[in-house]
């Protein structure tokens, strides 16, 4: 048998980790092995499991059930996106790229502030528990996409595990819906407002689908037949929830989408209007008419004497928004502590409405629990997000341009269909801070790879 050596050992991690040539962050070909060097052992092994977890995890976050394995996939893809990226720091595999300081800077100002907030939270052990799972899980769910999609094949694997993701949890809600037992989204996803707010952010994605490699798959028979099965399922689905603000939310999605791509591509545009405007006006109409459709089938339900537009006219969160204005004059830089429900019982007891517990707007949500500190630094990580989504769209590469196109218009959907409501909070917190973290992977992953392209040898 052969001695135990501390030199013996460290070869063979060397062995697994690293290749005769070291890496480093000039390597070409961002996030792949050099030409003629083989990806180490453990590397591949880690990125190979990553992809798995990611993939997994995306396929159910937006259920309630299935919550062992969606832990097991969190759990398992943060491991290995960690491994990673100190493989990287440390020289042993492709560094990992920075998403830029800004992001970086009001992601930590914003996440350290809420933390901070427990000092003086009215209510500390649910401030810990918010920020246990809103902002230490979130973190975490950044940090591991945002490794995932910049590694090679990773961008291909999450694109396509939170499309399969969506086609199955709509398929799954719609079949419900249409069978005896009925569909319940309380039980399966959350509610309707967090289903809602889920098709909104997986709505972006959906032209990534046609879109040439490498951001897409490009446009094929299988490709157009996936796409409009999932436009079928997320109009679908959308409409079983009777929510009214989805509709305007993926309006927003889909101009943002539309006003940028004219933008950056004005001469095709120019060349051919019909085709790019026509589809537009046909959806807007589709929707404005659903949103219509939605808002009388409201009215009639709760309010069966009063016109739609008197019921518009008279929604809660008017009165809502106001008592939350007063909370906040309270204590307006510091805030009540981090929580959506920070207030909920002095919030159902003052207004009357057992349905009347939070802010029912992200923006006043986040004065409220951490006062203008906490919510200007949340604005600013959204505009330093809007910011790097717009520096992939003025690159002169148009899979970057792709990227920041449906940055923003994650963003825009994001920031309009939480205008009426909170839901930066448990899954679809995380599936708004997967996405983003993917995108940024991707991008920047991207960037590195033409800078080393273009780099003389």
């Amino acid at each position: 048998m052969r001695p135990y050596s501390p030199r013996s050992q460290r070869d063979l991690v060397t062995e697994l980790w690293a290749t005769p040539a070291r890496y480093n962050s000039a390597t070409p070909g961002a996030r792949s092995a050099p030409a003629g060097n083989p990806t180490p052992p453990m590397i591949a092994h880690c990125t190979r499991w990553l992809h798995i977890a990611t993939a997994a995890y995306l396929l159910l976050v937006a259920t309630s059930a299935l919550n062992f394995w969606r832990s097991l996939a969190f759990g398992l893809g943060g491991m290995f996106a960690l491994a990673l990226w100190t493989a990287g720091w440390r020289g042993l595999a492709p560094r990992v790229p920075s998403p830029g300081a800004a992001v970086l800077v009001t992601l930590g100002i914003w996440s350290a502030w809420a933390c901070a907030s427990l000092a003086w939270s009215v209510d500390p052990v649910y401030t810990a528990h918010e920020l246990k799972h809103d902002i230490g899980y979130s973190l975490i769910v950044m940090l591991t996409f945002y490794v995932a999609a910049g590694t090679v094949h990773g961008w291909p694997t999450v694109l396509l595990a939170a499309l399969a993701g969506f086609a199955l949890v709509a398929a799954f809600a719609l079949g419900l819906a249409t069978s005896p037992v009925g569909w319940e989204p309380g039980a399966w996803h959350g509610g309707v407002g967090a289903y809602s707010t889920y098709v909104v952010l997986i709505a972006p994605l959906l032209p990534m689908l046609l879109a040439r490699p490498p951001s897409g798959f490009g446009r094929n028979r299988a490709t157009l037949l996936f796409g409009v099965a999932l436009a079928s399922l997320l109009l679908a689905t959308a409409r079983l929830t009777d929510n009214r603000m989805v509709w305007p939310a993926l309006a927003a999605v889909y101009v943002t989408m539309a006003v940028l791509a004219a933008i950056r591509w004005r001469a095709a545009v120019a060349s051919t209007p019909a085709r790019w405007i026509v589809p537009l006006l046909a959806l807007l109409v589709v929707l404005t008419g659903l949103f219509v459709n939605v808002a009388q089938e409201k009215s009639h339900q709760y309010y069966p004497d009063q016109t739609t537009v008197a019921t518009l006219a008279g929604d809660p969160r008017f009165a809502l928004w106001g008592y939350t204005a007063e909370r906040i004059g309270t204590r307006p830089w510091g805030g009540y502590g981090f929580g959506k429900l920070i207030l909920a019982d002095e919030f159902r007891q003052t207004l009357g409405d057992p349905m009347l517990t939070h802010a029912h707007n992200v923006f006043l949500s986040q004065w409220l629990q951490l006062g203008a500190v906490g919510a200007g630094a949340f604005v600013a990580l959204l505009g330093a997000l809007a910011w790097r989504f717009s520096r992939f769209l003025r690159a002169p590469n148009d899979t970057l341009a792709v990227v920041g196109i449906v940055g923003l218009a994650l963003v825009a959907g994001f920031v309009v269909k939480n205008v009426a409501d909170d839901f930066l909070l448990q899954s679809n917190a995380k599936e708004f801070w997967a996405l983003t973290a993917m995108l940024l992977g991707f991008g920047c992953a991207q960037e590195k790879a033409i800078a080393g392209a273009a780099a003389p040898a």
